[in-house]
């Protein structure tokens, strides 16, 4: 139980200082200081030496004294209650483990978040890359197109040179038997072969020039399909780091679930130790009023004492009186000896009738208590009325008329013990 509880407590000041907001410190020199890291700190030196004395001077916080106040009031108070149940060093290790379980978490999510960015990059880039390369291949499938548009322009010129030579043959055999008009048209057969041999000329550089940019393009592609291969690789590399994280991820979210888990059935004990705690109260409260009983007690048996030693006292001088006159007269002595008799018999019955004290009294019947009990609003009862009183369904006090914080009933000893040594 004591385990369970301490568990339970290092999960709710986690949880508590998780919602706070930094801290100024003093000694920080405007640096911010976590409250949770102040008293993560305290809770784990505390934990460590339980009973020793503490050395370490911790630093100075300024705390609001509305919220943190209260806040640290209460882990106060919850601190002195598990050092007052002896935590075991057992215990303090697995309260440090919880804590530090938190913190792992905590910085798992935070560098599957930075994973996740790379990655993201990562794929930015590579899809940039996909595009480049996509426009790659359309250029070179423009060129490969020009290219084929020359080849063809290229044979044509070609099949053009073979017909001209062969028109240049047909026009030598002429020339030989037409010589004054075969000069010129020989010139000009050789002017339009020259023309043509020039184009063709120019037809070849501009072939070998696109064949050139072909290349020069294929190398290209296959150096940015190296580079895409190797981003394909990061892209593998980073997914299983990815993979990896989220299987972190995963066993963090089971663990923080089965501590969820111990957290409400701790939370079951906690609220016991609260009711515990309130019955303490009420026990105390209860010993201040029956030390105060107590002290009326001894001032009525103080008073009664002092009312019996002069009653005393007076039943001396009477028997002396009683003494002398015995030797003037029997008759006189028998009737004072009677007379003492009956002042005697007279004072017995006044101690026996006298009224008893009103702490003895049922507030309810107003009769002494035989099975006296305190009830939640701190008063005491008679065991069978009070409970005749919730039975009928009343839920408040029979004297505030407010409503009881609860119904449990404790036995008021020590008011027994004076009742049945006064009856």
């Amino acid at each position: 139980m004591v385990e369970k509880s301490t568990v339970l407590f290092a999960r709710l000041y986690v949880e508590l200082f998780h919602e706070l907001p930094p801290l100024p410190s003093d000694e920080s020199d405007g640096q911010t200081t976590t409250s949770e890291r102040q008293f993560l700190r305290r809770c784990q030196i505390e934990l460590e030496s339980s009973s020793s004395p503490k050395t370490e001077q911790f630093p100075l916080v300024y705390v609001d004294n509305s919220t943190y106040g209260r806040l640290i009031e209460t882990v106060r108070v919850l601190a002195e209650v598990f050092k007052n149940l002896k935590i075991t060093e057992a215990t303090r290790k697995r309260i440090i483990q919880a804590v530090e379980l938190e913190n792992n978490y905590n910085e798992e999510v935070k560098l599957r978040k930075e994973a996740e960015d790379a990655l993201a990059r990562k794929k930015e880039e590579v899809e940039m890359l996909e595009r480049s390369l996509e426009s790659y291949k359309k250029e070179q499938a423009k060129l490969q197109l020009e290219a084929q548009t020359l080849e063809h322009k290229h044979d044509a010129e070609l099949q053009l040179r073979r017909e001209t030579e062969i028109v240049v043959a047909v026009e030598r055999d002429y020339m030989t038997w037409k010589d004054g008009a075969t000069v010129s048209i020989y010139n000009e057969q050789e002017e339009l072969r020259k023309k043509a041999e020039d184009e063709l000329a120019m037809n070849k550089e501009e072939v070998e020039a696109m064949e050139e940019l072909v290349e020069f393009w294929e190398e290209k592609f296959e150096a940015m399909g190296k580079r895409l291969e190797s981003y394909k690789e990061e892209e593998v590399k980073y997914q299983s780091q990815v993979e990896t994280l989220e299987e972190k991820h995963e066993a963090e979210l089971k663990l923080r679930k089965e501590a969820e888990i111990a957290l409400d059935k701790e939370r079951k004990g906690l609220e016991g130790i609260k009711q515990l705690l309130e019955t303490c109260i009420i026990e105390q409260d209860n010993l201040k009023s029956q030390v105060v009983t107590w002290k009326d007690m001894y001032d009525q048996e103080s008073s009664v004492r002092k009312e019996t030693k002069d009653a005393l006292s007076k039943e001396k001088q009477d028997l002396e009186t009683v003494k002398a006159l015995l030797k003037a007269s029997r008759k006189e002595a028998d009737a004072m000896r009677q007379e003492r008799d009956d002042a005697r018999k007279t004072a017995q019955e006044l101690v026996t009738e006298r009224q008893p004290p009103s702490s003895f009294l049922c507030p309810i019947t107003q009769d002494v208590m035989k099975d006296p009990i305190i009830a939640a609003d701190g008063f005491t009862y008679e065991a069978e009325d009070i409970k005749k009183w919730l039975s009928i369904g009343h839920k408040t006090s029979p004297m505030t008329n407010l409503t009881l914080a609860h119904l449990n009933l404790i036995p008021n000893r020590a008011l027994r013990s004076a009742i049945e040594e006064l009856v």
